[in-house]
């Protein structure tokens, strides 16, 4: 489906009509790229891409509902959502993908406001669903690919950063944490420039390729498409899930339970499986205070408990409460790998934050143990 700005303009509502089902994702993208290609919207469109927990679509529509989504229409495994927020009726479609039980919403709701005040509510509220983190060395992948096979694109705006445990090579001064902001049409050539000069990573891109699609992506699984078709839209959030998905599957092997013990079951005794992270670059003692003042930030939004650290070693424990959901996490470290110790339900939205908090602050090659 491609996105213009002319005259006649298409809402959200009539995009899919009333006759199809669609029960496979690719069968939703060729509708949108062969049968409405020349459809026109009245606004940008934002691609939501989530990973969650959910076994069906069923228990996926369940959770909606408990949010107070009306669904207005249901065509196979895709959903026609609407909510009120500030007296206005939005919008969403989102399909369930049952090949990895990943939802995905599409919306021209407002990113500034509408987004975070419907769809990022619920995500950040539902212990069974993540928004997609991109990690910044993902996200770099993903704006090498594009010049590889596009090396006319153009990258009119990124945003970047360098973290200060990064081994990543810097021409100056490495030590120094980095964020940068850039908005021209040489963004390409300057961002490779400060990848080379100042090792930082992308966090958000614009992109304009030569085929006419424009589109920016961002750290949270958002890829807002402002022109042209976007079936390889969907092929960039395949990647990124296929990265992901054995860090769900690391949380979704941890556990909690509680078992009674005593002569007389008396006692309740905590059983916390963990998921652990290993951590390349090693964490060191004068590491765990700018650990704490980092989770603590509005970025990552964890308050930090019954912190344990013990003078002349590397052990460090702690317990963290997600601002977010009030979910909580017991963490440990001896340096070279943190154990993530569920407690209560897992929250696969608060683990994915805290693992992708590790990759942007402590180690950008941290992977799942």
């Amino acid at each position: 489906m491609e996105i213009n700005r002319g005259c006649d303009t298409l809402n959200l509502p009539s995009l899919i009509r009333a006759d199809r089902d669609f029960d496979d994702i690719q069968e939703l993208i060729q509708y949108l790229e062969c049968e409405r290609g020349d459809d026109q919207i009245n606004s940008n469109l934002h691609i939501v891409a989530t990973l969650s927990m959910f076994q069906n679509i069923n228990q996926f529509v369940e959770t909606l509902k408990n949010f107070h989504f009306s669904i207005d229409k249901r065509a196979g495994k895709l959903l026609l959502l609407s909510k009120e927020s500030q007296g206005k009726r939005i919008y969403i479609y989102t399909f369930f993908d049952d090949r990895n039980n990943v939802p995905l919403f599409i919306t021209d709701a407002k990113k500034t406001n509408e987004i975070p005040d419907i769809l990022f509510t619920y995500i950040n509220r539902t212990k069974e669903i993540s928004n997609l983190w991109i990690a910044p060395k993902v996200m770099k992948e993903i704006k090498d690919n594009l010049v590889r096979e596009h090396p006319d694109m153009i990258i009119t705006y990124f945003s970047a950063k360098r973290s200060p445990n990064t081994d990543i090579h810097s021409e100056f001064r490495p030590h120094v944490e980095r964020g940068i902001q850039y908005r021209g049409n040489d963004g390409k050539h300057t961002l490779e420039e400060m990848e080379f000069y100042y090792g930082v990573l992308p966090k958000i891109l614009e992109v304009q390729l030569p085929n006419g699609i424009a589109f920016r992506i961002d750290n949270k699984g958002i890829i807002t498409l402002r022109h042209g078709h976007f079936a390889g839209i969907f092929k960039i959030i395949e990647d990124v899930v296929s990265r992901l998905e054995n860090v769900r599957e690391a949380i979704g092997e941890s556990g909690y339970s509680i078992s009674k013990v005593g002569s007389r079951r008396q006692f309740s005794n905590a059983i916390q499986i963990p998921w652990s992270i290993d951590v390349p670059v090693e964490m060191h003692y004068d590491d765990v205070s700018r650990f704490c003042k980092a989770v603590r930030s509005e970025e990552w939004n964890f308050t930090v408990l019954e912190q344990v650290l013990l003078p002349g070693s590397m052990f460090f424990s702690a317990r963290l409460i997600d601002e977010h959901t009030g979910s909580l996490l017991d963490i440990s470290t001896t340096g070279k790998k943190i154990d993530v110790y569920p407690v209560e339900k897992i929250d696969i939205g608060t683990s994915m934050r805290f693992f992708e908090f590790v990759v942007e602050n402590i180690d950008h090659m941290a992977t799942v143990g």
